[in-house]
């Protein structure tokens, strides 16, 4: 999970965008502020129309802070009667924004006791002993840390010294060995796609199912999620190994130095802490809690405990004394700035909805791109996959593709008739997959810099992982989905 609003570098158009942001943002508040109120649409929706457009426009752009433009937002939809102030201010207070605060305290507590690294540099001294079985170890790595290190970012630097510990042993050269860069290579793209098939592992898919959750009245467990992504990401990640292995085919079979620093470094961390065990007691408890979501009633004897509670629960116990690692607030890394973007982005969101000003917008899309209500769900899922994607190699950030392109998706599939979590849940399940370009996040610029590969090489590897994943997404995804929705184990998905 990000520490902060996400802030990638920015590629020229970003840069070009970020000019052109305000002015552009302004004029077409004004226009759609002060024009004739269109048949079908109400004055206060038309203002919140207004305010709507203000905020995707900054949000794209950012010529300002996000967190800045949701505030703004807020303020802009009580001053110009958009939305009911008190409905707009209340939005921080949304069950997502304490799921959010909760997560990035337990992310905090494993990251300080860091029993990440412990687990990491167990499993890459096991898988290193062979060039294959060293790239596949890394690979479920990431997987692993996934679970237990909540951050992107946090998982990238954890896992690069690991990395470059391995590609010394095999006596791997920046710019000119085979193995060093499909290393590097895999280890973004194992990141990200680990990160995608667990809903607590960024920040960007908790609001995706906070908006779900807020303007379909669709509540997708944790387990669902995961069961959901698994076999898309599994399979995925066999074929970008074996595709890697073919494409820059390792030169050296076993380490020629062998393990001996990853041997050195396992044995500084002495045993295990007592706050490495509590902080992995405490989040195997949340863990089983989360999976077991839909069995509280009858595990609990009638008692169902909410997600976000059951996060809450173990926030408390990780800061209770002689319990949990965590001393003080000041050991809580809690990115405030996203909890206030996210509370303007849920305002915005819902008020657009909340005064049919959404719906109003959702026609007139659909009747320019000639579709009507009753169409192919399959098209429509596959089209909006598709652009939600690849659209991450234009703009870089998960966070504000999320805001922008998660309502929009459910506003327009309850607009054609189609249960929304057919086409938003997929949505939401690539907004991680960021892992064509160094800068399209963090972790992709942390392996760029060590200079193995080079930006074709990243570009070349990312749009084929991706398209591996888009034809797995349009036929096991749409069938497994499907499955999964027949019984009940997806909510409102109803193929």
């Amino acid at each position: 999970m990000s520490g902060r609003v996400e802030q990638p570098v920015k590629n020229p158009v970003e840069k070009y965008l970020n000019i052109i942001g305000m002015p552009l943002a302004l004029i077409v508040f004004l226009a759609i502020l002060f024009m004739p109120t269109p048949e079908g649409l109400t004055v206060q929706g038309q203002r919140a129309l207004a305010v709507f457009w203000l905020a995707f426009i900054l949000w794209l752009t950012t010529p300002i802070p996000v967190w800045l433009t949701s505030m703004l937002a807020i303020v802009l939809l009580a001053l110009t009667g958009g939305w009911d102030y008190k409905q707009a201010f209340y939005r921080f207070g949304e069950e997502v924004i304490w799921l959010m605060v909760a997560a990035f305290i337990i992310a905090s507590a494993l990251e300080r006791t860091g029993i990440g690294k412990r687990i990491a540099y167990k499993m890459a001294y096991t898988f290193g002993r062979k060039a294959s079985t060293a790239l596949l170890g890394l690979i479920i790595l990431n997987v692993v840390l996934a679970f237990v290190v909540p951050s992107t970012t946090a998982r990238a630097a954890i896992v690069l010294p690991i990395a470059l510990l391995i590609a010394e042993a095999y006596g791997a050269k920046p710019g000119e060995s085979r193995f060093g860069k499909l290393l590097m290579l895999q280890q973004p793209v194992a990141n990200n796609l680990a990160t995608a098939m667990i809903l607590t592992a960024t920040a960007p898919q908790i609001m995706a199912w906070g908006f779900l959750y807020t303007m379909a009245g669709v509540e997708i467990p944790w387990l669902t999620w995961l069961v959901a992504q698994a076999p898309i990401i599994i399979i995925t990640m066999i074929l970008m190994w074996i595709i890697g292995m073919k494409l820059w085919k390792p030169e050296v079979k076993e380490p020629l130095g062998g393990l001996e620093k990853l041997k050195e470094e396992m044995a500084k961390l002495g045993p295990l802490t007592r706050d490495e065990k509590s902080a992995l007691a405490i989040f195997a408890l949340v863990l089983f809690l989360w999976a077991t979501d839909q069995w509280h009633t009858q595990i609990f004897f009638g008692l169902k405990i909410p997600f976000s509670v059951v996060a809450v629960i173990g926030a408390i116990l990780l800061f209770m004394p002689k319990i949990g690692p965590l001393k003080s607030w000041k050991d809580a890394k809690v990115p405030w700035d996203l909890m206030i973007f996210s509370a303007g982005a849920y305002a915005v969101g819902i008020a657009i909805s909340d005064t049919g000003a959404a719906q109003w917008m959702a026609r007139k899309l659909i009747s320019a791109a000639g579709l009507s209500e009753g169409v192919n769900p399959y098209i429509a899922y596959a089209i909006l996959l598709g652009i939600m994607l690849y659209i991450h190699i234009i703009f870089s950030s998960k966070t504000v593709r999320t805001v922008i392109f998660i309502p929009l998706y459910i506003i327009l599939a309850q607009s054609l008739g189609i249960p929304p979590v057919m086409i938003a849940l997929p949505a939401a399940f690539v907004i991680s997959w960021t892992i064509s370009l160094p800068f399209n996040c963090k972790p992709n610029l942390i392996y760029y810099g060590t200079g193995y590969f080079n930006v074709t090489d990243e570009l070349l590897y990312g749009l084929i992982v991706c398209t591996i994943g888009y034809v797995l997404y349009l036929t096991v995804g749409w069938a497994w989905f499907n499955f999964l929705g027949s019984i009940g184990f997806i909510p409102g998905w109803t193929g």
